[in-house]
């Protein structure tokens, strides 16, 4: 099947289908490949140094340097940084990544900035108290990451925060999708510093409440939104759907390629 494609391809966690998710090295793969996005998950160390890392525990991703797991169960809130870069990031996904450290934002943004390639942080950054979210905030002024990153959001409350700080900010919205909520957030964001995702029905979203994306969704919502994005697709005949219905992204683990 020839797919000619118009869709920018966004990589979910990074090229996380073959290298070890939210490291630099399945972004650096995702870069590599073409992917013209990524999107990562942020969370915070016990002593308050943002990491990118998708789970609340480092269990699933965090071998020690010897490639042994870790029995207990480890919240990473529960770890300092110096604990939690002492841990290998690459050893869960295959030995040809042993070493892989666990990135910090400030690392992040600095290959975001270099590679030429924006980032979509995760909603989790929502629960982010007041404290975190200003080391968050300050790290992207001080880096003046703006211009290339997005914020992921489904509340109005974060929206508010996000756009008091930084009014050119791009919001990606995945919230309700709905008239009377699209409006709600179109009253804050500026079509064109806002994308709305989609939900794509298939196996990997089925358990997701909000409506299926149809044709009839896009054309709603292309009236409040610059971009419209569908996740998560990773077979060549989703994709042919998502060109039909026009949408601007869509985000696969590296099934789908550029």
């Amino acid at each position: 099947m020839v797919i000619i494609m118009s869709v920018i391809l966004e990589a979910h966690r990074g090229l996380s289908a073959y290298y070890p998710e939210n490291t630099l090295a399945a972004f650096r793969a995702a870069r590599d490949r073409g992917y013209g996005m990524i999107e990562l998950d942020t969370k915070f160390t016990a002593d308050n140094v943002c990491v990118c890392l998708h789970n609340k525990t480092v269990n699933k991703t965090a071998r020690r340097p010897d490639g042994t797991a870790l029995e207990e169960e480890t919240p990473i809130t529960a770890l300092t940084f110096a604990e939690a870069r002492a841990l290998d990031y690459g050893l869960w996904k295959g030995e040809q990544f042993r070493g892989e450290p666990i990135p910090t934002l400030d690392e992040a943004l600095a290959f975001s900035a270099e590679a030429g390639i924006p980032l979509k942080f995760d909603n989790v950054l929502q629960r982010a108290d007041d404290t975190q979210l200003e080391i968050f905030f300050s790290t992207v002024e001080r880096m003046d990451a703006l211009s290339h990153i997005g914020f992921t959001a489904n509340r109005i409350d974060f929206i508010e925060k996000v756009m008091a700080r930084f009014p050119a900010a791009q919001i990606h919205y995945d919230g309700d999708i709905s008239e009377n909520a699209l409006a709600a957030v179109a009253q804050i964001v500026p079509a064109e510093q806002l994308t709305v995702w989609l939900r794509y029905h298939n196996n990997r979203t089925a358990w997701c409440k909000t409506p299926a994306c149809d044709a009839a969704l896009v054309a709603m919502t292309r009236r409040y939104a610059r971009r419209i994005g569908l996740w998560l697709l990773d077979k060549p005949e989703e994709l042919v759907d998502a060109e039909a219905w026009g949408v601007d992204l869509v985000e696969t683990e590296g099934e789908l390629r550029p």
